[in-house]
């Protein structure tokens, strides 16, 4: 029931400038936030920066890409100085944005080539670098490329070509890196290569990785000894009672307007799937005992609501007895709800509740 998630088509920029059509098979997948850069500059981790055009004149996927990074990626950095290696990680804390740097080509017929002056450019800032404990060198993916090339070749069946893979991969040379400067990397290199277990780890602390949704989604209860402060319910069970009852109103609500609904909150990014002639919504809940003026979003819903339509449904002031029996509650509603990311607090993700809300239940 879940959306196709690829895409191909052509993006213009805030300043008019289209970039070339990039098959976005990632989109939608919160577990694909990795890129590599592949480089032989020694300031990694400072920013991703590359021009909008080859020398040529022409554009090229892997510039290109630096402008569909988004805040919380993470960035593998390869380098090409000394043991060829993915050698640390970065994160992205800017939207991409439009640039201007002095470039000079790399290649053997670049390099007799004088500076072409300044030029625009794609850029994101980045930030946290980190050196991995033991870099994944080249030798070590040499060793794991029939596996890595079984990657490859399922996503390319998946999702068609191009996938703008990492790595080279021929019947006639063992394995190297990309001719590319940035590539994406897709999440399962990221769990076959031993090497990278820091940053999957990384990743699974960021609110919203694979626990996206409310903590009906979560593999543990990563929140419920902290402290939060916004009235966030600090008994476990009191917090699981009022999402579930805030669910099950949003259910019951649709169903009784003659859709067809479906509880999707413990696999998908989002609670609640509702259909009817033939119209398909994405329902993100919220549910809360006392009066909300933000709420709590994963990383996972905040993709996806970018990439897919979604509605917010929020339920504050939900009363409770001493049986963590619900009843009650103030609906409001945002039909086309996508986060402004300056808006959400990196760390938590708190997210600040546009004007405009609807007092009152959805139309159905």
């Amino acid at each position: 029931m879940t959306p196709a998630r690829q895409q191909s088509h052509y993006v213009t920029t805030k300043v008019g400038h289209r970039r070339m059509p990039i098959n976005e098979w990632w989109a939608g997948d919160p577990s694909e936030r990795y890129w590599l850069e592949i480089t032989n500059r020694d300031n990694l981790g400072e920013n991703l920066i590359a021009p909008q055009q080859n020398d040529a004149g022409r554009e090229e996927w892997s510039y290109t890409l630096v402008s569909y990074v988004r805040p919380g990626d993470i960035v593998l950095h390869w380098t090409k100085l000394g043991q060829r290696s993915i050698v640390g990680y970065s994160r992205v804390v800017t939207d991409p944005f439009e640039s201007s740097l002095e470039w000079q080509s790399r290649g053997s017929y670049g390099r007799t080539r004088p500076p072409s002056g300044e030029e625009d450019a794609w850029e994101a800032t980045l930030e946290g670098y980190a050196q991995l404990r033991r870099p994944a060198t080249q030798d070590v993916l040499r060793a794991l490329e029939p596996r890595i090339r079984a990657v490859r070749d399922d996503l390319v069946i998946e999702h068609g070509s191009p996938i703008y893979f990492p790595f080279a991969i021929s019947d006639l040379r063992p394995l190297r890196a990309s001719q590319a400067y940035l590539t994406k990397f897709p999440a399962r290199l990221v769990e076959l290569i031993p090497q990278l277990r820091e940053v999957r780890q990384l990743a699974a602390e960021e609110p919203g990785e694979e626990t996206t949704g409310s903590s009906r989604r979560a593999t543990k209860d990563r929140g419920s000894s902290r402290a939060s402060g916004f009235g966030r319910e600090h008994d476990a069970k009191r917090r699981r009672a009022i999402e579930r009852y805030a669910v099950e109103c949003v259910i019951s609500h649709y169903k009784e307007a003659g859709y067809d609904v479906e509880d999707v909150g413990d696999r998908c990014a989002w609670d609640v799937t509702v259909i009817k002639d033939g119209q398909e919504l994405h329902l993100e809940v919220k549910g809360s005992s006392v009066e909300r003026d933000a709420i709590d979003v994963t990383e996972g819903e905040v993709r996806h609501a970018e990439d897919v339509g979604t509605t917010l449904i929020v339920i504050d002031q939900i009363q409770m007895d001493s049986q963590l029996r619900c009843s009650g509650g103030r609906w409001r509603h945002w039909d086309t709800w996508s986060p402004v990311r300056e808006l959400l607090a990196p760390t938590a993700y708190r997210h600040v509740l546009p004007e405009g809300g609807v007092m009152a239940r959805p139309r159905a």
